[in-house]
């Protein structure tokens, strides 16, 4: 689903439509504040409630308790492009106590989705295809930017989105953000 014109808009419908234990991914621009707290903004406006913002880095531990109390309330957990490959397997292990009633947003780049991907295969599998790509300025990606930038990752890799999908569905694609980005961009994040 291609979000155009208000993404904070529709992907808190797509929270209020799944209702509890929702999890989505955010391939943001960048971590910085001025990003987070605008789609936070737009996001608590359309839900008419507040979004909490916590940080991922550090003890998982500290995630697990951050993220039970309350257990209810919606979560943006804005730093995990930083955790390494032991703290996502760390989760993972633990994602049984990651289970929550409220919805989970993790804001990521293309190399922390590489990371989530890689790492914690069933963590990975709470998001499943809720993967909303967003612009430099944090909107959604236009139609128009989202064939361009597909043209720019063709041209990098020197094939065609059709020759990507084969290699992804083939398992032969190569460990790299940049295709994850690709994937993500062509509705197919499945075959992450």
């Amino acid at each position: 689903m291609a979000f155009r014109e208000q993404p904070a808009f529709e992907i808190g419908r797509r929270i209020e439509i799944r209702g509890g234990n929702t999890w989505i991914v955010i391939l943001g621009p960048d971590t910085t504040n001025n990003s987070i707290a605008g789609f936070v903004a737009d996001l608590s406006a359309a839900l008419s409630r507040t979004v909490r913002v916590v940080t991922g880095a550090g003890p998982m531990d500290g995630l697990l308790t951050v993220l039970e109390s309350p257990a209810d309330d919606l979560v943006l957990i804005a730093d995990l492009d930083e955790v390494d490959a032991a703290a996502w397997s760390a989760l993972d292990i633990n994602r049984s106590g990651l289970a929550r009633e409220g919805a989970v947003i993790l804001w990521l780049s293309s190399y922390g989705f590489a990371n989530l991907s890689r790492f914690a295969p069933n963590l990975r599998s709470f998001v499943g295809g809720s993967i909303f790509p967003l612009s430099p300025d944090g909107s959604a990606l236009t139609p128009e930017e989202r064939a361009s930038r597909i043209a720019e990752l063709e041209d990098h890799f020197q094939m065609t989105s059709e020759q990507a999908i084969a290699q992804a569905v083939a398992g032969t694609q190569p460990p790299d953000p940049l295709f994850v980005e690709w994937l993500v961009l062509l509705d197919r994040g499945d075959l992450v």
